[in-house]
């Protein structure tokens, strides 16, 4: 999965980076079509802000957006997020029929 990853107006570590690749590539577990993941980092005031956009293939984007004091904080809580509605998405895919029946002779027809 391509991850993207934009800071607005800040200087953003390389360990923040690396906890926000390693956090998303984690999300491929619960949706395997997702292909891109777009995420955006800001401040309001004391506030740090994440905002991410999930393409999956085949389907609508996934949004989230969470706040914390802290970006590591806001991540996580982003990713918590995303796992739900990713879990959602998966299990309204899945097959809800029930097996298929055995096909039996009729009475008289018997195999020879």
């Amino acid at each position: 999965m391509q991850v993207i990853i934009s800071a607005r107006h800040i200087d953003l570590p390389e360990d923040v980076r690396d906890h926000i690749e390693s956090q998303f590539q984690r999300l491929t577990r619960f949706e395997p079509r997702v292909s891109r993941s777009e995420v955006t980092l800001r401040e309001e005031g004391a506030a740090c802000v994440v905002e991410a956009v999930l393409s999956i293939d085949g389907g609508a984007p996934v949004h989230g957006a969470a706040e914390a004091e802290v970006f590591r904080s806001a991540i996580d809580r982003l990713t918590d997020k995303l796992t739900k509605q990713l879990k959602r998405i998966r299990s309204r895919r899945t097959d809800h029929r029930g097996p298929i029946p055995e096909i039996r002779p009729m009475p008289g027809e018997e195999d020879a």
